[in-house]
């Protein structure tokens, strides 16, 4: 029976927001004990869709069916309870509270009235042994890297026990070793009989790990297919109903003067804890420099460091266009013509509270001016914003929307447009791609390529290792705090790049 062999049913989902509508009659079953992908671009509908299975929105029509009967979700805790738990792409942690507690908040396991902490830690602990992620618990989550935070939600949800596991972007900002981690958990929670809803814009991914995959593009379902004889391109087309180009093209770097020049960088973090030590690199004109890592290398920190949002020592110095700017604001290098496109874009790249076009017009003022008889010019303003927002292809209704409505991915692209669209001598980017669809990711390849080949040095910091190797003229490995140059680092192969990253060295051929 049908039933039987379909764990949950969307039936002619409905969901308008103002006069966009997100979700237009969507209809998907998931198989019992499988792994179910969900793609589609930015504002297609997919975490949407998500977020009314899980009851954090309420639909406007449908169905939702589970185990064969119809379910009313009133609080998202409904749908805990029935079974299904979801990572979201944006986490749901609590700042000045460790790891642990993060993790039981909301699932106590008392006895008697009182918390046993010591067995919530044995039986993390367990969990985090059994699926290979390196948790400090005692740790407060504060200062933890985007990519640990991560990993939090997802054991947060395995210590739920939940029959179906929803995961937005999973893997947005792991490494290569913690997606293979990731997966290894995907497939042992099958082999338990557990169902995975996985929601990404990797489709090497989806091909690596699903069974089946549901294509959503403009709220509509495009089609469901079986991971039997699909590729990347099949499915690209899919989502963006046009061929994508997968590779970057790029013509070889002609590289002009020194643009930034930095010598034994050292960095600590707020607890005084040595995160980069002396690190030594320049970019010149025209250079895309790449710097491959695992999570908590010390690459972030790098990047903080040089945009004036981290401190670094005494010793370090840091040279823009000639100039020392090792003692200068965020503001003042920004207004030399430094962009800065942050890993964590929530904490570092917004003002959620903000509208559209205040954050898109951060900053450019500094560099450009917008005062005209000592007042802002607003067609300026706008003009600027919704050529961002074009260009970007960012979905809004206005550009008066309040930004932290945006999904992740819209987020993302406005942060981006706006740093590329204001003639930056240098940019530092990481992570520029993160919870971005195929159609965009290949287009911000591109400006990141054109600006480059227009003189803007620019330094990419990346998780995601086949973007360090498209784009970069040179690679820089980052491993326990420090900075390896190696030679012809360019022609490495994924292996041999993974292997410098785990602090391994290279044979000699």
């Amino acid at each position: 029976m049908e039933s039987n062999e379909y764990i949950l049913e969307l039936n002619n989902i409905y969901k308008q927001f103002g006069n966009l509508i997100a979700n237009n009659h969507v209809n998907i079953k998931i198989k019992s004990n499988s792994i179910h992908a969900i793609v589609g671009e930015n504002g297609a509908g997919k975490s949407t869709l998500m977020n009314i299975l899980t009851s954090v929105y309420k639909m406007d029509a449908g169905q939702i069916i589970l185990n064969g009967k119809e379910v009313h979700f009133h609080t998202p805790k409904d749908a805990a309870k029935a079974g299904i738990g979801m990572v979201h792409q944006e986490f749901m942690l609590y700042r000045g509270m460790t790891v642990l507690e993060n993790i039981i908040l909301g699932s106590e396991r008392s006895q008697i009235g009182f918390l046993n902490k010591k067995r919530d830690y044995m039986d993390i602990q367990e969990i985090c042994d059994k699926y290979h992620f390196q948790l400090p618990l005692k740790e407060k989550i504060d200062e933890l890297p985007v990519a640990m935070l991560q990993q939090i939600e997802i054991v947060k949800v395995l210590y739920r026990e939940a029959d179906i596991f929803i995961f937005d972007e999973p893997t947005s900002v792991l490494t290569p070793q913690g997606v293979k981690g990731l997966f290894h958990a995907f497939q042992f929670l099958k082999d338990k009989g557990k169902t995975i809803i996985f929601i990404t814009h990797k489709l090497q991914e989806v091909l690596e790990i699903a069974d089946d995959v549901t294509v959503l593009k403009d709220g509509k379902v495009i089609g469901t297919k079986k991971n039997e004889g699909l590729t990347e391109e099949i499915l690209a087309n899919m989502m963006v109903g046009r061929e994508v180009m997968l590779h970057a093209n790029k013509q070889p770097c002609v590289c002009g003067k020194v643009v930034l020049s930095v010598k034994h960088l050292s960095v600590k973090d707020v607890n005084n804890i040595l995160r980069v030590d002396d690190v030594t690199f320049d970019i010149h004109e025209g250079e895309i420099v790449g710097i491959a890592g695992v999570a908590g290398s010390g690459q972030s920190e790098i990047a903080a460091a040089l945009m004036g949002l981290a401190t670094s020592e005494t010793n370090s110095e840091v040279y823009f266009e000639g100039n020392d700017i090792k003692n200068k604001s965020v503001r003042e290098r920004r207004a030399l013509g430094i962009g800065y496109v942050p890993q964590d874009r929530m904490k570092n790249g917004i003002n959620k509270l903000g509208t559209v076009w205040e954050n898109a017009f951060m900053g450019y003022h500094l560099q450009h001016g917008v005062k005209k008889n000592g007042m802002i010019n607003f067609g300026k303003v706008h003009d600027f914003t919704e050529g961002v927002v074009d260009q970007y292809s960012v979905k809004i209704q206005t550009d008066e929307d309040i930004a932290g409505t945006l999904s992740g991915g819209n987020i993302q692209k406005l942060i981006v447009g706006r740093e590329f669209s204001q003639d930056k001598k240098l940019l530092i980017i990481e992570d520029p791609t993160r919870g971005i669809d195929v159609g965009a990711i290949e287009f911000i390849w591109k400006k990141i390529i054109d600006i480059s080949r227009k003189g803007a040095a620019v330094l990419l910091i990346s998780h995601e290792l086949n973007e360090i190797m498209q784009l970069s003229d040179r690679i820089l490995i980052a491993y326990n705090k420090k900075i390896q140059s190696p030679e012809n680092s360019v022609s490495l192969s994924e292996e041999e790049i993974g292997l410098l990253m785990a602090g391994g060295k290279l044979s000699e051929h």
